[in-house]
This record gives C-alpha cells, sequence and structure tokens, in this order.
C-alpha cells in the first residue's frame, strides 16, 4: 500500500461483485447460535473499506459467517447499491451498520463547495437514523493553502452545524485523526493532541473522536494523549503494521508487530465499551477473497483481548 493514501482511491472496483440476478437468489447464510459466540465478538463489526472490492452482500456474508453483528458502511458501497436496497439487505441479513464512512471535506480542497458539502453531510445523517447507524466518521479535509485559524474555524462552524442536525436523529460525528504521512486528502487532525483541540473548540455531545490503532501507536505518548479522550471515543478501529514503529503498510489485526494488544487492555481498563471495526487498508487485504485469513483475525482478537473485569 503507499505511503500516502489518496481519498479517491477509495472508490470501488468490486471484482467481487455478483450479478443482480444471483444477488437476488442467494440467502443469508445460517449465523451461529447467540448462545455461542464470543462476547468480544457481539462489539467486533468488519468495516467495509477493508473488504474495498467485495459487494455489499458479500461484506453482509462474511459477518455473517463470521458471527458478527455489525458492519461498518462505506458510503461508495452502498449507494453504487442504493439506499434502499442496502437498508432491505440489512434488515433481511439481521445486520446493524457500526457507523458510516466518510462526511467532510470541509476545508475544500477536495474541489468541494463547503454548502453541497454541509448538504450531502445532512443527508447522510438522515440516513444512518433511517438504518440504525448511531457513528458518523468525518474527514475534515486537508488544511491546503488557508492559515491555521481560518482552516479550525471553518471547521469548528462545520462541525456544530452538523452536530446540531445529528443530534436531532441521536447520531454522533466521530473525528478520525491520522499520521500526516497517510493523512493527504483527508485531513489537517494528523495527532491525537489536534483532535482534542478540535473537539475541545466544538464543545458539542454529538462530536467525538473514531480512533484507529494504526495511527494512533504510532504516537510516542499514546496513552498520554488518548486518556482526555475516552470519554468521546465514539468508534475504535482496529489494523496491525507490519513494522512495531512507524509502519508504512497496514495488515489485519494482530498480523503484524504493533502493540495493539497494550492498546485494547489501555482502553477496556480506561472504562471504552462501544464497538471496534476491523478496518485494515492494504493491497494484500483487498485482493483477499477468502474467509480464513477474517477467521484468523477474529480468533487472535478474541484471544488477545483483555478479560472482563469480574473475570
Amino acid at each position: 500500500m503507499p505511503n500516502r493514501m489518496n481519498a479517491d482511491d477509495f472508490f470501488p472496483r468490486s471484482s467481487r461483485k455478483r450479478s443482480l440476478e444471483n444477488q437476488e437468489q442467494t440467502h443469508p447464510k445460517p449465523r451461529p447460535q447467540m448462545d455461542s459466540m464470543s462476547p468480544v465478538a457481539l462489539r467486533l463489526a468488519i468495516s467495509q473499506m477493508t473488504t474495498k472490492k467485495w459487494a455489499l452482500q458479500d461484506d453482509l456474508d462474511l459477518a455473517t459467517e463470521l458471527g458478527l453483528l455489525h458492519v461498518g458502511l462505506w458510503r461508495w458501497k452502498y449507494e453504487e447499491e442504493t439506499e434502499q436496497r442496502t437498508a432491505d439487505l440489512l434488515e433481511k441479513y439481521g445486520i446493524h451498520p457500526s457507523s458510516i464512512s466518510f462526511i467532510g471535506g470541509f476545508t475544500g480542497t477536495n474541489g468541494y463547495l463547503l454548502e453541497d458539502v454541509m448538504a450531502e453531510s445532512k443527508n447522510v445523517i438522515r440516513y444512518a437514523s433511517w438504518i440504525g447507524a448511531s457513528t458518523i466518521v468525518v474527514s475534515t479535509g486537508e488544511r491546503g493553502t488557508h492559515i491555521q485559524k481560518h482552516v479550525m474555524r471553518v471547521v469548528r462552524d462545520s462541525l456544530v452545524e452538523l452536530a446540531d442536525f445529528a443530534a436531532e436523529y441521536d447520531i454522533h460525528l466521530a473525528l478520525s485523526p491520522m499520521t500526516p504521512s497517510t493523512a493527504h486528502g483527508w485531513t489537517f487532525i494528523t495527532s491525537l493532541r489536534k483532535c482534542r483541540e478540535v473537539i475541545e473548540q466544538c464543545n458539542h455531545d454529538h462530536i467525538g473522536v473514531c480512533l484507529h490503532s494504526f495511527h494512533t501507536l504510532q504516537e510516542r505518548h499514546w496513552k498520554a494523549e488518548l486518556r482526555p479522550l475516552i470519554s468521546k471515543l465514539k468508534l475504535v478501529r482496529l489494523s496491525d503494521g507490519l513494522t512495531a514503529s512507524k509502519p508504512r503498510k497496514q495488515c489485519l489485526p494482530f498480523a503484524g508487530k504493533m502493540n495493539l494488544a497494550a492498546m485494547l487492555d489501555f482502553l477496556e481498563s480506561n472504562g471504552y465499551r462501544n464497538l471496534y471495526e476491523i478496518d485494515t487498508w492494504s493491497d494484500e487485504v483487498w485482493q483477499c477473497e477468502q474467509i480464513e485469513p477474517f477467521q484468523k483475525c477474529l480468533q487472535e482478537i478474541i484471544t488477545n483481548f483483555p478479560s472482563a473485569p469480574d473475570q
């Protein structure tokens, strides 16, 4: 995977997409009995960015076979299927959306007018309410040639307006900080500290954080920076890196060298109880068409997940 991931790279190229006729004939595969499922699996989801080239129904089949109850939706996939069909498939499979990604681009560096961005974002909030997704992940857009004070004001005002709107639907917006080397085309929030600054300026109950392990664990003092944000975490995304320090490539959780176990232990011991998404951006993973790597990943997460306090 390239060191710089551009937002344009995330338009779908669904090589596994079934024909419409085959989709209509396919029925959901049996799900494991609830009492046989791991409590950890009940808090896990598979993000559609992890299965970039798969069709929506393939993602739902995967989640069902893994015994997961949630899928993190990626807008370009569900919009390709149409919103109504996506809602119908989610209901058919009994799968709940853990999140929707992405809205944003407030800074205009991707060529979108702010009024169009705001109108589109509000439509996504309405759709999230319809299908039962309580979290929408936000990518602010790059700073570009704007001065920092101007960018902060535009982003703050946009976020607060959207959060006021989202609050009417009981939807939460989650900012997603990234490392500087991977933020190109996505966001100017390149550290947990910058994320906290935006959160504090917005001062809104419906604005929080989507934490991503690949970016978080590259910060030298990630525990100290993360501790003040624990109460604002709406979602945690899990990925690994091929090296422990400053990895250039991602891989599935616990298939690499990053200290994911330490991060899980820190989050759980500090009271985080929301969902986790498997969210890996990797050419190798995107080429995968088999379930076995995901089964192994799920088992590794369950094995390395910290025990509940009463256990």
